[in-house]
């Protein structure tokens, strides 16, 4: 049963990750910088060259998956902070706590996907104002959307790395992930486009990759015309839906299996 000073606990676990992003202004600042120059200078030139091509104004589609590769790999950032907690023996005095640890593991959860969330906000703007698409409604549901989406990658790492308790295995890991899912997406590729190219487990992979959804569903937002390319936005919301759940449920449980001895070793 949840109380109000479980709530109260989950705040306090938020604020905490939400705090630890306010000591980084300046590689917040340093990223944005470097997005601002991808943006407006290889993005249009990649354009330029798919435009001459093929006819086809790639700039927006481009875009909108850059986006979702920088909230996909800040989530993974953001939780892979947890990893360095275990080395640190931060983990330890965490469970000292008197909170719950399913509590405890919900409100990282959640607290990361909002530092992620918050971290990737300045470009996602950046985005919508090169594409000439700005508006509120839909800046609103995309973040919402984006939140849901991060909650699942957050919830994943968080999944490994309580059960690989290794920093250097983590990277090698987290690194294959990385690798399998970006590629094996519509981030940067359509998926009618995957779909030509005849090879059926790469465009079954991408269809059911979840950064596929989440890009997509960008893009609905955002390129009215994109519904001719991928399917229905309502399967991209509950596709959304049950990743995140499902990460969550199962990293709350790994985490509390494995913790539940009052150690991490």
């Amino acid at each position: 049963m949840f109380f109000l000073s479980d709530l109260r606990d989950l705040i306090h676990i938020i604020e905490w990750d939400l705090e630890r992003l306010k000591t980084q202004k300046v590689f917040v600042a340093m990223r944005l910088s470097w997005f601002v120059i991808q943006v407006f200078i290889f993005a249009r030139a990649m354009s330029l060259i798919v435009r001459q091509l093929t006819g086809i104004n790639y700039y927006e589609f481009y875009l909108l998956g850059v986006y979702v590769s920088i909230l996909y790999s800040t989530s993974i950032s953001r939780g892979y902070v947890i990893a360095d907690e275990f080395d640190d023996g931060i983990v330890e005095y965490h469970l000292s706590l008197p909170v719950k640890r399913n509590i405890f593991v919900l409100g990282r959860i959640l607290g990361c996907s909002l530092a992620a969330l918050l971290f990737t906000l300045p470009m996602m703007l950046i985005v919508l104002i090169a594409v000439n698409a700005l508006n509120l409604t839909g800046l609103l549901v995309s973040m919402i959307m984006a939140y849901i989406f991060s909650i699942g990658v957050v919830g994943l790492v968080i999944l490994v790395v309580v059960n690989v308790k290794s920093t250097d295995a983590t990277d090698i890991l987290f690194g294959t992930i990385d690798a399998i899912l970006v590629r094996l997406s519509s981030i940067f590729y359509p998926l009618p486009i995957i779909q030509a190219i005849g090879i059926a487990p790469y465009y079954y992979a991408a269809l059911f990759n979840p950064l596929t959804s989440i890009a997509d569903f960008i893009r609905l937002l955002f390129i009215p015309e994109f519904t001719l390319y991928t399917v229905s936005p309502y399967a991209l919301i509950l596709y959304i839906l049950g990743f995140s759940i499902g990460m969550i449920i199962l990293a709350i449980e790994h985490y509390t299996k494995k913790l539940e001895a009052g150690g991490w070793k």
